[in-house]
């Protein structure tokens, strides 16, 4: 079995993540130790941390598991491009959207079953990327609504956890969308048009929407989704599918732009975001400007996970 290859499990965890609870490492030694498995606990103590806990952790026969939200995964995968990754890596989601639960194939709540599912999982590779040369997990945001997740307060997100998002969304929405005049450049297509809302991915979804159910999170390529300005009418109806968790492309590619591509840029010619770009979840302080006004985006190296098995 692949567990048996481990002789030790390095579980670093986000103490102020939303739903982080202490109790929750005890029975993740257990499980652990019923495997023959040792358990080695770090606690990330600020901002970044994870970086290099990830990369002090990382070696061969070791299973590398992180207990936080996606911006931990983010930095883990930050950690993991830094290095020639020897052992494995997995994950605990304990944040709020928990947007990367999906992409890692997680189906319980629970840390413990969570833990179990991932020793009696599968080892794959995921594909990481870079936007202006900074690593991200699986989601570069912006335009329309993008700043949620940021300035969203901890209390909502405490409180409420994912409805907190759509809590604080719900006075931006009635805000006409801003326009913007991007060039952009991809594997096969090139061109410039107007558009609201940009959000390159290599994830299932995001914002805890599920958009990409059938996404190849492996093949060496990015999402690119462009949506031009709907009508007031489509915004409502969009409005209306994000309450619901759930958006049909399809019923929107009037106004989408969507391609696959290993390396995107996107030019802004005219005006500029507000808000920087959302990464994972964050504030990432990039924001296009007039010194900069590019937004580059290429496929890194793949990390290699260990998640529970598909069930189809």
């Amino acid at each position: 079995m692949i567990k048996k290859q481990f002789d030790s499990c390095v579980i670093i965890y986000n103490p102020v993540s939303t739903s982080f609870n202490e109790n929750d490492l005890d029975k993740i030694a257990l499980v652990l130790k019923s495997n023959g498995i040792t358990p080695i606990f770090e606690e990330s103590k600020y901002k970044g941390n994870v970086i290099d806990l990830v990369k002090k952790a990382d070696q061969e026969n070791t299973l590398t598991l992180t207990l936080g939200g996606d911006g931990t995964v983010k930095e883990a995968y930050t950690g993991l491009n830094m290095i020639d990754q020897k052992g494995i890596y997995a994950h605990v989601p304990t944040g709020t959207a928990n947007d990367m639960a999906k992409n890692f194939d997680v189906k319980s709540n629970d840390p413990k079953d969570i833990v179990t599912d991932i020793l009696n999982g599968e080892i794959t590779e995921l594909d990481t990327y870079s936007i202006n040369g900074h690593i991200a997990a699986y989601t570069s945001v912006f335009g329309y609504l993008s700043h949620i997740p940021f300035i969203t307060s901890t209390w909502l997100k405490k409180n409420f956890g994912y409805y907190g998002y759509v809590i604080r969304a719900a006075s931006e929405v009635v805000k006409r969308p801003r326009k913007y005049d991007i060039s952009y450049e991809t594997d096969q297509l090139s061109g410039r048009d107007e558009f609201i809302l940009g959000a390159i991915s290599n994830t299932k979804g995001f914002a805890g929407i599920n958009l990409y159910n059938n996404a190849q999170l492996n093949d060496r390529k990015v999402e690119m989704l462009l949506l031009k300005m709907p009508s007031i009418k489509t915004i409502f109806e969009i409005t209306k599918d994000f309450f619901k968790n759930k958006i049909d492309l399809s019923k929107y590619e009037k106004y989408v732009l969507l391609t696959k591509s290993s390396q995107i840029k996107l030019t802004f010619n005219d005006k500029f975001p507000n808000y920087p770009v959302d990464v994972d979840g964050e504030n990432s302080l990039i924001t296009p400007n007039y010194a900069d006004n590019d937004l580059i985006f290429k496929v890194e190296k793949p990390v290699k996970v260990m998640k529970a098995k598909k069930t189809f």
